[in-house]
Formats: C-alpha cells, structure tokens, sequence
C-alpha cells in the first residue's frame, strides 16, 4: 500500500506559533475567559492564535475567509491537534471575539502583557506612556451619541495626528518598558479623546496596576500629559515621571523669557540649559529650560528634520520636566 504525500506551506508562521506558544498568550487566554468547551470545536486562545497567523500573514485574510487562509497551512501543527480549516469559520471566531470583548479586552492585555515580560525575564521599571491615532475610511454612525458601557469606542472626528480632520478615526494608548519597548498596556479609545482625561485615569488605573506587579519607578510622556489633574494623580500614586511643560503655560513664558543665556549650562550643538525650581500645580518639580544659541546650527525644522528629544531626569525625589525650548535661531 503506498503512501500519499501533501505539502503544505509553513513560511514564518511557524516563528509566529511558536513565540505565541512560547509566551503561553493561549493558555493565559483559555484559563480566564469563560467558555463551554464541550460547544465548540476550537477555544477562544486557539481562535486567538489563529487570528494572529492570519493578520501576520504575508497574504492575509479577511476574517470570514480565515478558514481559506489556512487552507495549504499546517493547521494541526500551528493550532493543535485536531483542528481543521473548517472549525476556523466566521461563526466560530466572532464567538470568539465576543467572549475576549465581554471579558475586557484592555484587562486581558494588561495580565498577558505581565506573563510576556515574565517569561522573557524582563522587570520594567521605566513606561512611555503616549496615544495615536488613525483614521478610517467609510460611513458610521458617528453623528449619533456614544454608547456609555465603557468599553464600546465611538469612532468620530478629532484631533488628527496623521492630519486629516476631515476624517473619522480610532485613538490607541500605548504604555511601554524601556528595555525591550514592550507594549505593557494598550486600550483602544473614541476617536475625540482628550489626552489629558486619558493620561489621568491611566495614571490612576494603569500605572498604579503596574506599579504594584513590576516595581515601575518612572514614567516619560510628552506635553500632552502635563495637566494638574496628572500631576496630582502621579503624586498620589507616589510615581515619579519626566515630562515637557507646554510652553503656552504662562510660567513656562515667564521661566523661557528671563532664561540669560551667559550664565546657562553648556548642553550640545549649541544648546543650553539651566534647571530651576517650580511648584505648579502645588506640587515640587523641577524644570529645565533650554535655549539654542545665535548662530549655531539651524532649527531643525528648518532643515525638514524633527526636533531633538527633550530629556530629563528624576532628581533627589522631586519631579522633573522640561519647558519647550526658546529657538533663538
């Protein structure tokens, strides 16, 4: 009796199941969303993981025709025994979705972000917390109000950072470590979020959860999350953090406007600094002006580039933020 023979196509996906496997996203995700396993066919991790090979494919597909993108796949050895293209239907993996959505898809990420960061040995103590945003294409139901169950987004208009107002979009909050950037916190949020809202309620949700299972000491964000509200919610929390003070705050102007370039810190390339004291907001910080002397090199946005990275430093405790910088040039 002669043997049949079949070959399948494997590429990188192989790569992919098996870092997925590796960080144990499956298991974690079988363990606590609730599901009747004797109705379905496949789980909601095995739904997951086959999702994720989909939208890491080099030909992806559309969600209903997943089934199809496994069709030349491995899908016994990518997925698990037993599983078959077909179990990979539409109905199945909407199931699927519904059960992550009921669960609270932001809450899940948050306790497989921390399992990830386990396993890979890595102890974040340093976050960068910043949003984006990106727009969509097509017709909603944005002019109607929102549905307040906190956790439904409104997709609408707002401030666009990819300018283009005219446009609907989504908004992601992003929080990652320093040492290997990896995403320790992401929440999708309405299209119209207010930074400044959203940097408070993070402080007050997010941060303190990671603060509490990593030992976070420090957290770096741009302008945005400078407000009263964040800076009193990172002094509850006890958290120190580095941030750029808007320059439309009258003491900013006061701070950048009495700067005397003769007595500044030499900083690099022409630039200069001096760190003063300021209790805005009631709370102790310290600041660091910075000014770019006459003559040296040109602005970089005048040279089509990006401006330099604004750093800074906690010191002895007190908190530390950096004006935006007076361009002399």
């Amino acid at each position: 009796m002669s043997e049949t023979y079949k070959s399948e196509t494997l590429e990188h996906l192989g790569l992919v199941a098996g870092m997925f496997d590796e960080l144990g996203i499956g298991e974690l995700v079988d363990a606590l969303v609730p599901q009747d396993l004797e109705q379905r066919k496949i789980s909601v991790g095995q739904a997951l993981k086959a999702m994720v090979l989909n939208g890491l494919g080099f030909a992806n597909r559309r969600l209903y025709l997943t089934s199809r993108f496994f069709q030349n796949k491995p899908t016994e050895r990518l997925l698990g025994e037993g599983v078959e293209p077909e179990h990979l239907n539409d109905d199945a993996l909407g199931k699927a979705l519904d059960d992550l959505y009921a669960y609270g898809v932001s809450e899940l990420y948050l306790k497989l972000a921390a399992q990830a960061a386990s396993r890979l040995g890595i102890t974040p103590k340093v976050a960068h917390m910043d949003t984006t945003s990106f727009h969509v294409d097509g017709d909603y139901n944005s002019d109607e109000p929102p549905v307040e169950d906190g956790k439904l987004i409104h997709i609408t208009q707002g401030y666009s950072r990819d300018h283009r107002p005219d446009l609907n979009q989504v908004v992601l909050e992003l929080i990652t470590e320093n040492q290997a950037s990896l995403p320790m916190m992401m929440q999708p949020l309405s299209g119209n979020s207010s930074d400044k809202a959203t940097f408070e309620q993070s402080i007050h949700t997010h941060i303190s959860h990671l603060q509490a299972d990593h030992e976070l000491t420090l957290v770096v964000s741009d302008s945005a999350g400078y407000s009263s509200a964040s800076l009193r919610a990172y002094e509850r929390q006890k958290m120190s953090w580095v941030m750029s003070v808007p320059g439309t705050l009258k003491e900013a102007k006061e701070q950048l406007a009495a700067a005397d370039l003769t007595t500044m810190h030499e900083l690099s390339e022409g630039y200069r600094y001096t760190p003063v004291r300021s209790h805005y907001a009631g709370i102790e910080q310290r600041w660091l002006p910075r000014l770019l002397r006459t003559g040296a090199r040109p602005c970089p946005e005048e040279r089509g580039q990006a401006p330099p990275q604004r750093l800074g430093a906690r010191t002895q405790g007190v908190r530390e933020a950096v004006p935006d910088r007076l361009q002399l040039c």
